[in-house]
């Protein structure tokens, strides 16, 4: 085993111990509600539904719940399994960007891009913990970016590119516009193509590469509809774009910081922005080192910087939103922090001693690390061995929430409904429970029908929370008061049983 694979093997472990001692804090915390809501329509599929015919998605391409179904056939009907198939992922995206790090810049910049990776995709206030769809599809992008760089560097056939495109696709599975990698390859084609606007056969090549990316993404995604289709849930299957469309829509996300930029920008600084301002200083230096584009290395720089943008614009193009859309602005960002980072050690390296050196990269390091575990200290005490208030720290928070879901489960028949009026919809996964319509969020509740379907005879308790973030229309307190009366008060969460 020579020197070189040994290393590559050491950096290998390290990243996965990494991995695990970010995540495994995470694996016991209740899921949030998204991923709660993946994990129950992946365990109806394991049951043997079919996604789109008796339960819907609303506004969500099948990505995430076959992953969620993947996981519960690997590791067991439970909420850690998508956590633990996560870790995994995760695993996968961290190496995938140190190689690209390595490749298309140095090691250096390939390992601390990676673990910026690690730590940039596990803060608590950026859905650090859960099992949202980013999570999932963030290595695929990753990977979209790795492999055009690996092909187009090797000139390799245009046919060779459309797995470029496959890999963009798998990404879109999981959301539509999970598209900044495309968009920045898209364009480093075309930049590609000026820069090599002298050689005999440059434009067709990009005219080929571009179409063979297109085809690459087309295919998987006429396949998924075609699927759907053939299996008569056509139109259930183009409900999800219909109501998409109504989502991005919504005001009620729209938060009054400019767009597109404010809402991801104000995200990541109250997270870590020891980050962001090196990250925003390696945009700077990338854009004025890739000023000339005249080389393989400028256009690298051009397709990352191309890659953030994009990434930014839609993390924050309704204003406003959840803290999760902003996870896909992160292995761009960690990339461009890393460049910063090592191109000032270099820099210093000239015209300082190595110690000094060695100690103010140090030091730059350490404040991200320190904007982490200090944003993070709110999950971490937890575990802290006789810490103080541990009863109010954010493990201990969430896990209160089993307090419903034991309560309904242990108070109803498995033939029994359920429908949860709350923006928090674990109830349906952990009580394993169903609802009496096809979609679970009450922004839907109307999507397929009347509303007061929800008051169904067999809907046993109706569950209420945050009526100051989830308005009561006079429908649903009418029927309320007909059908139901108020059982119980569990962390104020309201519990309406039947009469």
């Amino acid at each position: 085993m020579n020197s070189s694979f040994k290393r590559t093997w050491i950096y290998f472990i390290i990243f996965a111990l990494l991995v695990a001692l970010v995540r495994l804090p995470t694996l016991g915390i209740v899921l949030d509600t998204d991923s709660s809501a993946n994990a129950f329509l992946a365990r109806q599929m394991l049951r043997g539904e079919t996604l789109y015919d008796k339960f819907h998605t609303a506004h969500h391409l099948p990505g995430i719940y076959y992953t969620n179904l993947l996981a519960f056939r690997l590791f067991g009907d439970n909420p850690v399994s998508p956590k633990i198939l996560l870790i995994i992922f995760m695993l996968a995206g961290t190496w995938m960007l140190f190689l690209m790090g390595r490749e298309l810049f140095d090691r250096p910049v390939g390992l601390l891009a990676a673990f910026f990776y690690i730590l940039g995709t596990s803060q608590l206030n950026l859905a650090g913990t859960t099992a949202e769809m980013e999570h999932f599809a963030i290595p695929f992008m990753i990977t979209t970016v790795f492999l055009f760089f690996l092909l187009y560097k090797k000139d390799a056939p245009a046919l060779h590119f459309i797995w470029v495109g496959v890999l963009g696709a798998v990404s879109m599975l999981y959301k539509i516009i999970f598209v900044p990698s495309l968009v920045a390859i898209g364009f480093a084609i075309l930049l590609g193509a000026w820069i090599e606007r002298k050689k005999e056969g440059t434009i067709k090549k990009a005219f080929l590469r571009l179409v063979m990316i297109g085809l690459g993404v087309v295919i998987p995604l006429l396949l998924t509809g075609a699927y759907f289709a053939a299996l008569g849930l056509w139109e259930r299957f183009q409900l999800v774009f219909k109501l998409g469309f109504q989502y991005t829509g919504d005001q009620s996300l729209t938060y009054p910081l400019p767009k597109p930029f404010g809402f991801p920008l104000f995200m990541l600084a109250m997270n870590n922005i020891a980050l962001l301002v090196i990250a925003a200083l390696g945009v700077y230096h990338l854009a004025q080192r890739s000023y000339s584009l005249k080389t393989f290395a400028s256009l690298v720089d051009v397709t990352f910087l191309i890659w953030l943008f994009t990434a930014l614009v839609l993390a924050g193009f309704r204003g406003g939103g959840y803290q999760h859309y902003v996870l896909i602005v992160i292995p761009p960002l960690a990339v461009t922090a890393a460049f910063e980072i090592m191109s000032n050690y270099r820099k210093w390296r000239e015209s300082s001693p190595k110690t000094a050196v060695r100690i103010g990269t140090g030091v730059v390091v350490g404040l991200i690390v320190l904007n982490f575990l200090w944003n993070n200290y709110d999950l971490y005490r937890y575990y802290i061995p006789n810490g103080p208030h541990k009863e109010t720290s954010y493990p201990a928070i969430e896990a209160r929430r089993m307090e419903v879901f034991d309560y309904i489960k242990a108070h109803t028949a498995p033939d029994d409904f359920i429908y949860v009026w709350s923006i928090n919809v674990q109830a349906y996964y952990y009580a394993d429970r169903l609802p009496p319509i096809d979609i679970l969020w009450p922004s839907y509740v109307s999507a397929t029908g009347a509303p007061e379907r929800i008051f169904d005879p067999r809907t046993k308790y109706i569950i209420a929370s945050e009526e100051n973030i989830l308005a009561r229309p006079e429908w649903f307190k009418n029927g309320l008061a007909q059908n139901y009366f108020l059982e119980i008060i569990i962390n104020d969460t309201e519990i309406y049983r039947r009469k």
